[in-house]
Parts: structure tokens; C-alpha cells; sequence
């Protein structure tokens, strides 16, 4: 299974998806694409803080339409996912490169369940051990 980073997810609510990111889901299987419960936070506050109006209102519609055909797909971050997030965190703080706290959870989430992680921002994953990263934007 391969868990789509914020940034892949808001991908596919732009109005014209990248050719790149559109080819690579095609060539999923049914059931290959998760997101995790830190993208949902991440896309809400986002499209939340954004003011009032027509943008906000088409990413709103968007967002909805995306989160009820993968709501069987979310993954939850439960403990197995803390405790790799902690290992992850600490091992990328002594290595001198550290990295926030919501990248560091979809990882932990990702190494947890033996997933991939597929995402633009590959230096951010980079380096932890026991994950795979795809970037569908090449």
C-alpha cells in the first residue's frame, strides 16, 4: 500500500492535476492509494483558514468528493505509529536533520504498516529507515 502525502492529495483537488501525479494513480490498483488521518487534519485547516468565498467553496466541494472515495482508506495514527514517530523524530534530530511533526507522523504511520509514503517533498522523508518513497510528480 502507498500513503499519499498532503501535498499528493492536493494534487488531486486542483482543478487540473498534474499529467504526472493523474498517469501514476491510474496505474494503481483498486485500493493501493491511503491517505492518513494527519492529511485530513493538514487539507481541513487549510482549506478552513482560507476566507470565505468561491475558492474556498470549490476546494470544499473538491475535498469532499476526494474524502468519501477514500473514507475506507484512511489510516488512523494509533501506537505502533507513535512509537515508530518517536524513533523517526529522534533519529533524524541526532542524524542533524530534523523534521516536523506532520511529516514525521505520516511516516511513522507509513513505517508501522510496511507502507510507502508517495510525495513531491522526497528530502523530507529521506534517510528513515524502513521506508520506501515514490514521487508521482517524475
Amino acid at each position: 500500500m502507498i500513503v499519499a502525502d498532503t501535498d499528493v492529495v492536493s494534487e488531486f483537488m486542483r482543478e487540473r492535476p498534474d499529467r504526472s501525479v493523474e498517469a501514476w494513480a491510474r496505474g494503481l490498483g483498486v485500493g493501493d492509494l491511503a491517505i492518513s488521518v494527519i492529511t485530513v487534519e493538514e487539507i481541513e485547516r487549510g482549506i478552513g483558514s482560507l476566507p470565505a468565498g468561491r475558492r474556498r467553496d470549490e476546494l470544499e466541494g473538491r475535498w469532499h468528493v476526494l474524502i468519501d472515495a477514500y473514507a475506507d482508506s484512511v489510516l488512523s495514527y494509533d501506537l505502533p505509529a507513535a512509537r515508530a514517530t518517536a524513533r523517526i523524530l529522534v533519529s533524524r534530530a541526532t542524524a542533524g536533520s530534523p523534521m516536523g511533526m506532520a511529516d514525521a507522523e505520516i511516516a511513522g504511520i507509513c513505517v508501522s504498516r510496511g507502507c510507502q509514503v508517495a510525495t513531491r517533498n522526497v528530502r523530507d522523508f529521506e534517510d528513515i529507515s524502513g521506508l520506501a518513497v515514490v514521487d508521482p510528480f517524475t
